[in-house]
């Protein structure tokens, strides 16, 4: 059966919000899987994986914003979780439990609008000579962020009679894990490097 206006409307704000856990999983399980794992990707190539860590912060954080941008902007409609309530509110598809998510979303869209009018949309030149970061946030908040962004998506997947689908893991065949791996087994043939005497990243999307 073809889906509905509203079911795909829908698919298409999921996807979205899949390749961002699918992008913030592969940053963690680099940059946030230990000290171990820390040192052996400085150990294999430390000007490539803090670059990597860079552009992983910041490209998340895009599409934080991007998925919770307003539902309108320059005259268009953009695909975010505003326009989707405005689209559900028309078709009496509306629940509390999409608004209580909700509003977490816009939330942690506070939270980080600093760093993306600054350093992401645009640059500030005040902060860029200042040498400012883009906005560091604790672990617990990038965790609840994920939680509401799933949270969400299952409520309205509900609502508009989609099938529930568990994307909290991306783990696949040739992935980030598996990279890892390989550098693991090949440890024994690296220069030893230690991270005692590296700067970390001044991009990082949570500490």
């Amino acid at each position: 059966m073809k889906p509905t206006e509203l079911q795909e409307m829908f698919l298409a704000f999921r996807e979205q919000c899949i390749w961002l856990r699918c992008y913030y999983n592969t940053y963690s399980a680099l940059c946030e899987s230990g000290d171990e794992t820390k040192e052996l990707l400085a150990a294999s190539a430390s000007i490539f994986f803090d670059n990597l860590n860079a552009i992983f912060s910041e490209y998340s954080w895009l599409q934080v914003c991007k998925v919770t941008d307003p539902e309108e902007s320059m005259g268009r409609k953009n695909p975010t979780f505003e326009h989707l309530n405005a689209t559900l509110r028309d078709a009496n598809r509306m629940t509390d439990e999409i608004t209580l998510f909700s509003a977490g979303f816009s939330r942690y869209r506070e939270l980080g609008k600093g760093g993306r009018n600054k350093f992401i949309s645009h640059l500030d030149i005040e902060a860029v000579l200042k040498g400012q970061a883009i906005g560091e946030q604790v672990q617990e908040e990038v965790t609840v962020f994920f939680e509401i962004l799933y949270g969400y998506v299952d409520a309205v997947g509900n609502a508009v009679d989609v099938w529930p689908l568990d994307f909290r893991a991306s783990a696949g065949a040739c992935d980030v894990i598996d990279l890892i791996k390989t550098l693991k087994n090949a440890r024994q043939f690296l220069p030893a490097t230690s991270l005692r005497n590296r700067d970390d990243s001044a991009l990082t999307l949570s500490q």
